[in-house]
């Protein structure tokens, strides 16, 4: 089973999209740390847009497909803090309610 992590990057706080783009980062490297312990996603194997985008200069248009592709290839979704402030967390969370995914917010937790 796949759990997608989706957290904000351009909707962060930080300045200039390098910036932003290397927090979401290292924020996605620490939730699946702490997910990973949590029992309600015991099973799942997790991927991020990172995992699919793994270079910072791909077009918004093709990393985007390829979060919403992930997303449909997933069992389960989980929203970071935050998540409602970001064009690609909300397309992100459409998809997985259109297409029936369990859907974990991390402030629902």
């Amino acid at each position: 089973m796949k759990l997608y992590i989706a957290t904000p990057i351009n909707a962060r706080p930080e300045q200039g999209f390098r910036n932003k783009y290397q927090a979401a980062r290292k924020r996605v490297r620490e939730l699946k740390e702490i997910i990973k312990t949590d029992h309600r996603f015991y099973g799942y194997s997790f991927i991020s847009s990172f995992d699919v985008n793994p270079a910072a200069n791909t077009s918004e248009a093709i990393a985007m497909g390829r979060c919403v592709q992930a997303v449909m290839e997933s069992d389960a979704i989980y929203l970071d803090h935050a998540w409602q402030s970001s064009k690609g967390c909300n397309l992100e969370y459409r998809t997985a309610k259109i297409y029936d995914k369990e859907i974990y917010e991390h402030d629902k937790l």
